[in-house]
């Protein structure tokens, strides 16, 4: 039906496609029939098909809203690039089924090995995956994939069983039997199968050397693994009730479900961290509504148990040489914490006179750990400002990561804040009659003032004040000091009502209310994020005088903002392992499989090359994670020196650097050589000879900058390739002689996993982005002089 290599006939408004070697994508364009295609993909769902060819609808359109979706053999939604490629190889092996039925007799007789009812289980269970793979849960995935091998695949006794360290589990099966075990590792062929990998086809499990049933009535079987850590598997009570068409049924089937779950649970895992990040937000708001330090740290360890999950969390105060135990989650046994010295206190003392986190995989392998119990392993250690530590203790081993020590120090940081108000504001009940005591004291900028007829005027101001908003205090006593502190522009939330002359916090206290929120305050170097504490000098009594203390947490809210920015990352970061590592990795194992099926050792050199773009990929993936670091420390750098070094240690073959011998930049030398040499490849690869020869080569095979370089295509040489580096007002820039960037795709140049190489990955310039912003220099693309791509950088 169909040639050795299968084609693929697309639209021509559509985006190329990966599906590896031996596989070719055509569209009418070419002036191909689709009628001649293994597989056909269409993006308008009004479009002509051909007949008894697979054909998939790839479109923005709604399934709800397609006519006649019979029609098609799959859906896949415009944008899910891997869905796509998965239903086409789908597509393809069900034309791989085909292929066998070359010699069809008069009224339908097959006379190849394969009959129309193998052919017929195939289909439907190609077209019953399109519903597998929509599943959201996993309980509903493994329902789903029962029901296919019931009602489409015909096997008799079905289970998907997960191994999770103690043994099997079954987590599904036809007699909606869940969870049951633990199955011992060593079991029949249901170990065996896990063990080794490989599927298993038995006959007769009395004759096979590994089979242990647990049933005597059990005699055929297939096992198949699903993913690392489960195996399927069909059992019959009748002997040789399977064949080699119902193991490939059976392999097919567990590889979509394990790809699906895979899906699954990588979206569950961004949900959860981000569902999170905003409990973990709003608990550590409730906090700041804490009025003692018995209250802060019975909520804390209430937050981290609940929203952190962990097993037992504790907090313990310093007083008097001693960490003592100040709260513990209600889980834990009643001696699960003690009062020990500073001075041979363990991990706690150590994490408190450091004030370093510290992560402990297991306490047993820890030469300074006390641990209360013998139970406990793992444990979390996070400072508490100058106030003593939270610990976070389980029972198993390696239970922790950075990510856990990331959220408790964010909340232990909000913990630190409350626990210094608590004790300011206790401070101030208990010496509101000696103001010169208070302000010698409080640690934050404390403000003692009169109102009266909406007024404020300065009595007092402390040392922390003066340091804290720039202002002297002959300058301020006597003055207004809201015309001096408050910006132009209110908060957005006044309080108690827009508008009025109350909205200003610090004229509460006229009628002896107090306050606690978060503001924005005017200091000599600028506007900055304060915590405002105002109290009544006499509480409910309108007396018209209090204090306002301003605790400066402008570095902690950019610490929140990076963290957030962090989080969005690790999602931009999921969603490009997950897409840009699974082409490469198709390709080498489906040329390793080849390799074993035929022998063919080619197979091993494309193999290897897909291996060597997945290393090139994880390289630049880890410099991108340096995405939004700062640079703490920069020095005045000679840019032509380094641009000569960065030039030196980049691959530039035969091309040419032009530097200018007078410009210094303000810059981290090792990041700006970084900068420099991703400029100088991306220069060399898409304006060299080999480059274009190498594209042409591959236009020819009708591959994609993803796919493999051809084995006739010509290394980068760097031949006629020219760059300039110099300076510019404010600046320096970078221009080659190559093709340029259309002024169209100029703002998309950045963006991770933009290129238009044939063996590019498309993650350099995303990294020179990221380099100039941890610097603080715009980046912009223009023309160059010779009409190639010019980069410039300005402070």
């Amino acid at each position: 039906m169909h040639a050795t290599d299968p084609t693929v006939f697309v639209d021509d408004d559509f985006d190329d496609i990966d599906l590896g070697d031996g596989v070719t994508v055509a569209s009418a364009s070419d002036e191909n029939d689709p009628s001649d295609a293994a597989c056909v993909v269409v993006t308008d769902p009004d479009a002509e098909i051909p007949r008894d060819v697979p054909t998939i609808l790839y479109t923005e359109v709604s399934p709800e809203a397609v006519e006649r979706p019979a029609r098609f053999d799959a859906y896949v939604s415009r944008g899910d690039r891997a869905g796509l490629e998965t239903q086409v190889r789908w597509a393809l092996s069900s034309a791989d089924f085909a292929s066998e039925h070359d010699d069809r007799a008069e009224g339908g007789a097959v006379t190849g090995s394969r009959t129309d009812a193998e052919w017929d289980r195939l289909k439907r269970l190609y077209e019953g995956t399109t519903d597998l793979i929509a599943a959201e849960t996993g309980e509903e995935l493994y329902e789903r994939a029962i029901g296919l091998t019931e009602h489409i695949l015909e096997f008799d006794n079905t289970s998907f069983f997960r191994h999770d360290g103690e043994g099997f589990y079954v987590v599904a099966n036809d007699d909606d039997v869940a969870e049951t075990g633990p199955i011992s590792t060593d079991m029949g062929l249901l170990g065996e199968t896990y063990r080794t990998g490989r599927s298993f086809l038995v006959d007769d499990v009395r004759d096979h050397p590994v089979a242990d049933p647990n049933d005597p009535a059990y005699r055929s079987a297939v096992s198949v693994p699903a993913g690392d850590d489960g195996v399927f598997q069909a059992i019959s009570n009748e002997v040789g009730a399977y064949d080699e068409t119902d193991r490939t049924l059976a392999e097919l089937l567990v590889s979509y479900v394990s790809e699906t779950r895979s899906r699954i649970e990588s979206e569950a895992a961004v949900r959860k961290s981000r569902e999170q990040i905003e409990r973990l937000h709003r608990g550590a708001t409730e906090l700041a509504a804490a009025t003692s330090l018995d209250e802060l740290f019975e909520q804390t360890v209430e937050i981290t148990d609940d929203i952190l999950e962990f097993d037992i969390s504790y907090v313990g105060v310093v007083e008097d040489g001693y960490i003592v135990p100040a709260a513990i989650s209600s889980d834990a046994p009643a001696d699960g914490a003690e009062r020990v010295p500073l001075d041979d206190g363990g991990i706690a003392a150590e994490v408190y006179l450091s004030g370093n986190t510290d992560i402990t995989d297991d306490v047993r392998d820890h030469p300074e750990a006390r641990p209360v119990k013998r139970m406990y392993r793992a444990v979390l250690s996070v400072p508490i400002g100058d106030l003593g530590v939270f610990q976070a203790t389980t029972f198993t081993p390696g239970a922790f990561d950075e990510r856990d020590a990331e959220l408790a120090e964010l909340l232990m940081a909000h913990v630190a804040v409350t626990a210094e108000r608590i004790r300011a504001e206790s401070r101030l009940r208990e010496e509101r009659d000696r103001s010169t005591a208070l302000f010698e004291h409080v640690s934050d900028a404390a403000v003692a003032y009169d109102v009266e007829a909406g007024a404020v005027t300065v009595r007092d101001v402390n040392r922390a004040f003066q340091s804290a908003f720039g202002y002297d205090a002959d300058d301020v006593v006597g003055s207004d000091l809201l015309g001096r502190i408050v910006p132009p522009v209110p908060d957005p939330d006044p309080v108690p009502e827009p508008g009025d002359d109350e909205t200003i916090p610090e004229l509460l206290v006229a009628t002896g209310e107090s306050y606690r929120g978060e503001v924005r305050r005017r200091t000599d170097g600028g506007v900055r994020e304060f915590i405002l504490n105002v109290v009544p000098l006499s509480p409910g009594e309108e007396r018209g005088a209090g204090y306002a203390i301003y605790t400066d947490i402008t570095e902690r809210k950019t610490r929140e903002s990076e963290l957030e920015r962090q989080n969005e990352r690790l999602e931009e970061f999921a969603n490009i392992v997950s897409h840009d590592l699974r082409n490469p990795l198709s390709v080498a194992r489906g040329n390793l499989e080849l390799a074993r099926e035929t022998g063919d050792e080619v197979r091993f050199d494309t193999a290897e090359r897909a291996l060597e773009q997945m290393e090139e990929l994880i390289d630049d993936l880890l410099s991108l994670a340096r995405r939004g670091q700062l640079v703490d420390e920069t020095e005045r750098v000679d840019l032509g020196a380094v641009a000569r070094q960065a030039w030196a240690t980049t691959d530039t073959g035969d091309a040419e650097l032009v530097t200018s011998q007078s410009v210094v930049v303000d810059a981290d030398e090792d990041r700006l050589a970084e900068l420099l040499s991703n400029l100088f490849r991306n220069a060399v690869e898409h304006g060299s000879t080999g480059n274009q020869t190498a594209s042409g080569d591959a236009a020819e095979h009708g591959s994609t900058g993803s796919r493999d370089t051809p084995d006739d295509a010509v290394e980068h040489d760097g031949r006629d390739v020219r760059v300039e580096v110099g300076g510019v007002d404010g600046g320096f820039y970078v221009e080659d002689n190559g093709p340029g960037i259309e002024p169209e795709r100029r703002d998309e140049v950045f963006e991770p996993g933009e290129t238009t190489g044939e063996d590019g990955i498309g993650y350099g310039l995303a990294i020179v982005q990221s380099i100039a912003e941890a610097h603080g220099w715009s980046a912009i693309v223009t023309s160059g002089t010779a009409g190639g791509a010019r980069f410039e950088f300005r402070a």
